[in-house]
């Protein structure tokens, strides 16, 4: 009793009924009480289909026809407009929960979209986050839609059943609980499979993934190069393969053992049914009521069964893609650690637009060790800021900390006297422009792949092109057929396929474009040759103004003409100064100079 109690506790909980109805109710409330009462009225129309039927046997039977012409002609007439209007409203009904359920789905794809959106860039150096976004995804495309079906489909059922557990009882007391007892053990088995099949999927979701990742590089456009020049091919085919196959094999045993314990279910249900039938009928024999109730209950008796065990599927699958869909809630339930600020706005002025780094700390969430300690930085206003240090030194790190996707441990980063913690986060990131060492390459045209730099503005054609001179990419923009409506990448028909250093050029100009305070180059000029990163460099010189910049470069021939270095090593700031004088203190800068 105490395991029965807890099983179905544990049902309830996992159902998350309550959040799926208020958020179908959310989403539009006419519609939902619009497709309610349509419901009601069909089952009503049933229910008056069953009495017009009754009432035209009876009529039949009791007096014959050529003697009642009128009142058989009167009952055929009201029985035939009965289904008529039974028919019009169970396909309107069936429109509207269409509709109903279009508008669930959608609204929720659009949730899923816009909460990733708001989530901290931390998320996504998380496996465990990937594993909740691809359950969430996947449960997020079909499942509430069907969700909506097996709402309708209980409540029509449910009151189907209402209806014919009336007529049934008026019959007999006993039938309607024994149709209960029948489709309980069916219900059970299926409920019991669908709790099995949901933790088997979530427990395989990384394997799930893994098949994804796997099937992206053998169809992606980015990797099919490299599969080609080192025939990785059918390697990689084999190992998806693999994943596959196992996973294949885990449902096809679980669909095994499902469809046994129904099969026994099944039958021993059905043979009670058809004793039951016997049973009544034999009773009916006997003369204790109409012509009409005999055939009243021929038609309701089996057709209750088939609600019985629809019902039963109903709750079934309801809670097997509320399941599902409890994913989409977990995503939902998912907080961004990183709070912004309502303080927007502060003076502008020199001294207010100097970005300084203060005795920072920071370690990766869920990590034990620091990957930076002690960080002491300035990136003054109208200067060049030059960043150099080996591989892993926590140079790309502290960009991401600058652009304020982490949060340090310990210390501030501070932009004038305000900590940008202080700030509304969305305004202090409009003041940065960023190009990531692994930056994006937008397949929109080139005008849009610029004006995605300052989205929120009014387009302005003239300063989008002068972005795109001042890094270089307007030459081979204006040499396409289109300029700048020109779709740039193979994804999409009349796309042009640009090189890395285009696309290089084109993620510099979008930084550019924006009317930032800072501008962090994060090796955004290794795909660029040394005339054009020269000539990018003098651009930068001529043209900053008031606002800063922060350039991350292995080649030091580039970074020697910042106004300021600083050496990173080891998880610290090592050393700092100009060109000149790093070259005479000979230390880490010197020896990474002369190699």
């Amino acid at each position: 009793m105490i395991n029965l109690k807890f099983k179905v506790k544990n049902l309830y909980q996992n159902l998350h009924l309550k959040k799926t109805l208020q958020l179908i109710w959310q989403i539009s409330p006419m519609q939902a009480t619009v497709s309610l009462l349509f419901l009601l009225l069909e089952n009503i129309c049933w229910i008056g289909t069953m009495y017009t039927l009754k009432l035209l046997i009876d009529r039949l039977v009791n007096r014959p026809a050529v003697n009642n012409a009128a009142g058989i002609t009167s009952a055929i007439l009201l029985a035939g407009c009965v289904a008529i209007l039974y028919g019009c409203v169970k396909s309107i009904s069936a429109f509207l929960n269409e509709k109903q359920s279009a508008a669930v789905n959608n609204y929720i794809d659009k949730q899923i979209h816009q909460h990733t959106i708001s989530l901290d860039y931390g998320c996504y150096e998380d496996p465990a986050y990937f594993d909740v976004l691809k359950r969430a995804r996947e449960g997020g495309i079909d499942r509430p839609y069907a969700v909506v079906l097996s709402l309708h489909e209980i409540g029509k059922n449910i009151t189907m059943l209402g209806s014919m557990g009336y007529i049934l009882i008026s019959i007999d007391w006993i039938l309607l609980p024994l149709l209960c007892l029948f489709v309980a053990p069916l219900l059970v088995v299926r409920l019991n499979f669908s709790e099995k099949l949901y933790l088997w999927q979530r427990k395989h979701t990384g394997m799930d993934r893994e098949a994804s990742y796997l099937s992206t590089l053998i169809t992606g456009d980015s990797s099919a190069k490299e599969i080609r020049s080192f025939s990785l091919g059918q390697h990689l085919l084999n190992k998806y393969c693999g994943i596959k196959g196992t996973l294949l094999e885990h449902q096809v045993e679980h669909s095994r053992q499902r469809t046994i314990v129904e099969l026994i279910s099944t039958v021993v249900t059905t043979v009670a049914f058809f004793a039951v039938t016997a049973y009544i009928i034999f009773g009916i024999m006997n003369g204790k009521t109409s012509v009409g109730d005999i055939a009243v209950f021929l038609v309701v008796f089996p057709q209750s069964f088939s609600v019985m065990q629809g019902l039963a599927g109903g709750i079934s699958r309801l809670y097997q893609n509320n399941r599902y869909l409890s994913d989409v809630f977990a995503l939902f339930d998912l907080k961004p650690v990183i709070e912004s600020s309502v303080f927007t706005g502060f003076k502008e002025g020199k001294e207010s637009n100097d970005f300084v780094v203060e005795n920072l700390y920071f370690k990766y969430p869920h990590a034990s060790d620091y990957v930076l300690e002690n960080i002491h930085l300035s990136i003054p206003a109208g200067q060049i800021i030059g960043l150099v240090g080996l591989n892993g030194a926590g140079k790309s790190t502290l960009i991401k900390l600058l652009c304020r996707l982490y949060d340090p441990v310990e210390g501030m980063i501070r932009i004038g006297d305000k900590d940008i913690r202080e700030l509304n986060i969305n305004e202090y990131r409009s003041k940065i422009s960023v190009v990531f060492q692994d930056f994006v390459k937008y397949n929109l045209t080139a005008n849009e792949n610029i004006r995605l730099g300052n989205i929120h503005a009014p387009t302005n054609t003239a300063e989008i092109k002068k972005a795109a001179e001042d890094a270089g990419a307007a030459n081979y923009i204006n040499n396409f057929p289109d300029q700048y409506d020109t779709i740039l990448g193979r994804i999409f028909e009349n796309g042009h396929e640009i090189s890395v250093g285009q696309w290089q050029k084109l993620a510099i100009a979008r930084a550019f474009y924006g009317k930032s305070q800072l501008i962090i180059l994060d090796e955004a000029t290794s795909s660029l040759d040394a005339i054009a990163e020269h000539e990018l460099f003098v651009n930068i010189k001529q043209k900053l103004g008031g606002r800063s910049a922060l350039v991350i470069s292995h080649r030091l021939s580039t970074i020697q003409q910042a106004d300021l270095i600083y050496v990173m090593g080891d998880k610290k700031i090592i050393e700092y100064g100009t060109h000149e004088i790093l070259l005479q203190n000979n230390g880490t800068y010197a020896a990474l100079y002369k190699s």
